[in-house]
Order: C-alpha cells, then sequence, then structure tokens
C-alpha cells in the first residue's frame, strides 16, 4: 500500500524554501497560536492584542502558622474564551498535595468539603476566598515571597501561577 506512494514537489511557496527556514517559521507559527491559550496577566498593552482567555487575579497564599505543613490559596479566575472551562484541580512542587476544597453548611455547621471541578462560563469568574472555594495545600515546607501553583483544567490546559505570601493570623479556610 505505501509503496505505491510516489513523492512529488509541492507548488506551496513554502516547499520552496531552505528546510531550515521552513522549521523556522513553522516553529514561530507554533509559538505564537499556543501563546494565548493561557495567562496570568490581563495585559494592558495597547493597540489591537486581544485579552488573554484566561486571566487570574489576586492570587494569594497564606504563610505556614506555627508547627503547620498545611496552608490555604485564593484567586480569581476569569474566564475569556468563548467556551466554558472547568477547573479540575491544581498542582506545586512546594506541596505534596494541592486539594480544591469548599465550604458549605451542613446541619447548621460550617463544613469543608472537597471540590471535583469548577465550570467557568464563558465571560464569567470564579472566586477562590476564605469560607468559599479555596486550595489547599498539604505538605508544605516553607514559603519564600511567593509560590507557584499550577491550575489544572479538563481540556489538559496548565496555567502556572505565581501566588504571593500573606500573613493570616488565625485559623480559618
Amino acid at each position: 500500500m505505501f509503496n505505491d506512494l510516489r513523492i512529488r514537489k509541492s507548488a506551496h511557496p513554502a516547499s520552496r524554501l531552505p528546510a531550515s527556514r521552513f522549521l523556522l517559521a513553522l516553529g514561530i507559527f507554533i509559538a505564537f497560536t499556543a501563546c494565548g491559550g493561557a495567562t496570568t496577566d490581563a495585559g494592558t498593552g495597547s493597540g489591537t492584542a486581544a485579552a488573554p482567555l484566561l486571566v487570574v487575579s489576586n492570587a494569594k497564599v497564606r504563610g505556614l502558622l506555627p508547627g503547620r505543613n498545611m496552608t490555604a490559596a485564593y484567586f480569581t479566575l476569569k474566564n475569556n474564551r468563548p467556551a466554558a472551562v472547568t477547573l479540575i484541580g491544581a498542582k506545586s512542587a512546594a506541596a505534596g498535595k494541592v486539594e480544591m476544597h469548599t465550604v458549605e453548611m451542613v446541619a447548621e455547621q460550617m463544613r469543608m468539603r472537597p471540590l471535583t471541578e469548577v465550570l467557568i462560563e464563558s465571560g464569567q469568574s470564579a472566586t477562590f476566598i476564605s469560607g468559599g472555594h479555596h486550595l489547599m495545600l498539604f505538605d508544605v515546607a516553607d514559603i519564600q515571597a511567593s509560590m507557584a501553583i499550577t491550575l489544572q483544567f479538563t481540556d489538559g490546559t496548565e496555567l502556572p501561577v505565581e501566588f504571593s505570601k500573606v500573613d493570616i493570623a488565625g485559623g480559618g479556610h
């Protein structure tokens, strides 16, 4: 079957380029098309640049309390994509495990529960705050001025975000 194939020269203009120039052009094209997938900066540049598709703001991680190795992280995620996105988790090299949680009223008591996913419709935001949705980070040794946490989505997108450290006295999630 494959032996019957014949190689012929293409009339496409890219085929007339030397191979190295073609590969360079292809690499630049791939880089530009991949860059619009996820970002942590809304970008306020002028011109006709499109708004980032995923925007994270107010990314904060609580400093560790003495003798503790777990903490919480908070942020707002804005979906500028034309379709809904589903956040399914997060990971960090600085934590043994990261889980999404929410706080809800159960039998007149506030209880923390794991979240498997958070759907964010097009043009909408999801806010992770103390007393609501939040990230729980376990087995954290130390937090310097910030911590890198990567948000994960059902479509395979991974969005690295730098969370600023904030010292908050007392408990709470």
